[in-house]
């Protein structure tokens, strides 16, 4: 890749940008759809660096929070609909950036937290309207334990990461919580609680089911009983 025809697209945008703020400062009006274009032309122009050079990874950071703003520029031209649900595409392509570099490299495990967490944030904001405050901060400690479970089991790095075990149970278990102390989740709760039951029995007989003796054990412990020509021998 070429630095120096970047550094120019990037330069003439920024000049683009310092136009525009010089005329709203003299009480030129400028429409947002302008404004729009040179944020979605830095995006696309971050996002080549990011897809043209392996290393540049942090470029998916800028490329998605610029086109995640361009989005936000769009939407508030309508302030009554869409301007009311500005944050859902700028945290969901916000977090589709961080997507982007642990699936680029698995090595960069560590995108999926900030990924995960933005991606939850989006949809429980998108849910505030409808399930009210619990039922949000359920979604988002649901998620968060999601998150993290995916940590857990994804492939990524060179060593385990066991411990992505801990928060995800911690905030599952604060979500169930939240489901406990609110009365009309009582009937939901009575139900998912056996469920959970029954679910950490079949764990604990399917753990001992494979630790049974398998085929070839026999003739492994056989192996260690004293053969006719050591005996002889002796």
């Amino acid at each position: 890749m070429k630095r120096l025809p970047v550094q120019v697209v990037l330069g003439a945008l920024v000049l683009a940008a310092g136009v525009l703020l010089l005329l709203e400062a003299l009480g030129v009006i400028v429409t947002p759809v302008l404004w729009a274009l040179v944020l979605v032309a830095a995006g696309v122009t971050f996002g080549f660096v990011f897809f043209a050079e392996r290393r540049s990874w942090w470029a998916a950071i800028p490329s998605a929070a610029l086109i995640g703003a361009a989005i936000v520029t769009l939407m508030d031209l309508d302030p009554r609909g869409l301007g009311q649900w500005t944050a859902v595409p700028m945290l969901g392509v916000l977090s589709l950036g961080f997507w982007a570099i642990y699936l680029r490299d698995r090595r960069h495990w560590w995108a999926l937290i900030p990924g995960g967490i933005l991606l939850t944030l989006s949809i429980v904001t998108a849910l505030a309207g409808t399930v009210g405050g619990a039922g949000t901060g359920v979604a988002f400690l649901l998620g968060a334990a999601l998150t993290f479970v995916l940590v857990a089991v994804l492939p990524g790095g060179t060593s385990p990461r066991w411990w992505a075990w801990i928060p995800a149970g911690v905030l599952a278990l604060a979500a169930v919580a939240v489901l406990a102390s609110v009365a009309e989740w009582f009937a939901l709760v009575n139900v998912l609680w056996p469920i959970a039951v029954i679910g950490a029995g079949a764990f604990l007989i399917g753990r001992a089911v494979r630790r049974r003796r398998r085929p070839g054990d026999g003739a492994d412990a056989g192996s260690g009983a004293t053969s006719p020509g050591t005996a002889d021998r002796s």
